[in-house]
């Protein structure tokens, strides 16, 4: 005779096995006499982790628990997970999601705009103005170039090269003396400047003191043979010197109508800048001297040909990786060819360049 199934007794192996569920069921049978307290999460990962009933049991028990009796921790996105990993049903989870308080968010706080400090201007240094009047002497404005290297060398009293450059702008305003007050005194700051006795040199042989400008022209050879144009200048002056001699020393003679003047090889023409230029080239900055943060002044020594062309140049003075770059620009340019009377003849000069990081103000 086959006896009627109990309900009862079908669900005893299940709540006799396993402590845990049993205490879960005995606290939802007398949840109505005594407080029970709260599950755990832990509570929760562990009767999920239970073998003794499978996975739709271990759910439909722990969601009645969780409905009877709470639970102690908050609901988040990575509790969530984390149970669903560990076999939580959806029955489950809607049930944790109706006990358990929802993460509250507290709103971030407006934020404080911090007070921008302003800046105390710096005031302008020597070398500020001695930057900009490098420009206006480029531009052939000697006028605002003097201004600048005045203040220059007022805060500054010991910068040779600023002595050279106001030096230049002296002559180009045929100030001659003062011109040679400022060579003066470049050379003394630098002894062994070979452009500041080129300079001066020039100075003297436009001043029709040739012997002093042979002088400065076999100095700045002695301090660097390169400067080709020094040379040049003192070979032709000792010629000149040597030939005046030769005619004191000779008796007069009868001597026939004399030829014309001949127009001389090549005429020196100084200082070489935008007012003589007819297409200034500005030189590239090697991008190996721009990050290396190198910067500075190069001369360059030229040789033009009868029609102003750029056809020798040669850095003189300078940092190495900026010459290559100066001589460069100085090829590309053009000047207003050198004049003998009506005649244009060839020329040398001197080009300065000024490599600077940071922009010029």
């Amino acid at each position: 005779m086959k006896l009627a199934s109990n309900p009862r007794t079908k669900l005893m192996p299940y709540f006799t096995s396993i402590s845990f569920f049993a205490s879960i069921v005995l606290s939802m049978t007398f949840a109505m006499q005594a407080q029970q307290p709260q599950l755990t999460l832990a509570d929760l990962l562990i009767g999920l982790r239970s073998k003794k009933v499978n996975v739709p049991e271990r759910n439909a028990i722990l969601a009645e628990a969780v409905k009877q009796r709470g639970v102690t921790f908050t609901l988040s996105v990575d509790i969530e997970k984390e149970l669903s990993a560990t076999g939580a049903a959806k029955t489950l989870l809607d049930a944790i999601r109706e006990k358990a308080e929802p993460v509250k968010v507290s709103p971030a706080p407006p934020p404080v705009a911090a007070a921008t400090p302003v800046p105390t201007p710096t005031p302008p240094d020597a070398l500020f103005y001695q930057r900009r009047a490098e420009v206006s002497l480029g531009k052939g404005e000697f006028t605002l170039a003097l201004a600048d290297y005045n203040k220059a060398v007022e805060l500054k009293a010991d910068d040779a090269v600023a002595f050279l450059n106001r030096g230049k702008v002296h002559y180009n305003l045929k100030s001659f003396d003062k011109a040679v007050s400022d060579y003066d005194k470049s050379i003394e700051l630098n002894p062994k400047g070979s452009v500041a006795y080129f300079n001066r040199g020039v100075l003297y042989e436009k001043m029709g003191n040739a012997q002093k400008a042979i002088v400065d022209y076999q100095r700045a050879v002695d301090l660097d043979a390169a400067n080709e144009t020094a040379k040049s200048n003192l070979k032709r002056l000792r010629d000149e010197e040597l030939a005046k001699a030769v005619v004191k020393t000779t008796p007069p003679v009868a001597l026939p109508a004399p030829e014309p003047a001949k127009a001389p090889e090549s005429i020196n023409m100084g200082n070489l800048g935008a007012a003589s230029a007819v297409r200034m080239v500005t030189p590239v900055y090697s991008p190996i001297a721009h990050r290396s943060n190198i910067e500075g002044r190069v001369t360059v020594e030229v040789e033009l040909n009868e029609k102003g062309e750029v056809v020798s140049a040669k850095a003189v003075s300078g940092h190495q990786l900026l010459r290559g770059s100066a001589e460069d620009a100085a090829r590309k340019s053009k000047f207003k060819p050198a004049m003998f009377g009506t005649q244009a003849i060839k020329g040398t000069g001197s080009i300065t360049y000024n490599f600077s990081i940071k922009p010029v103000k």
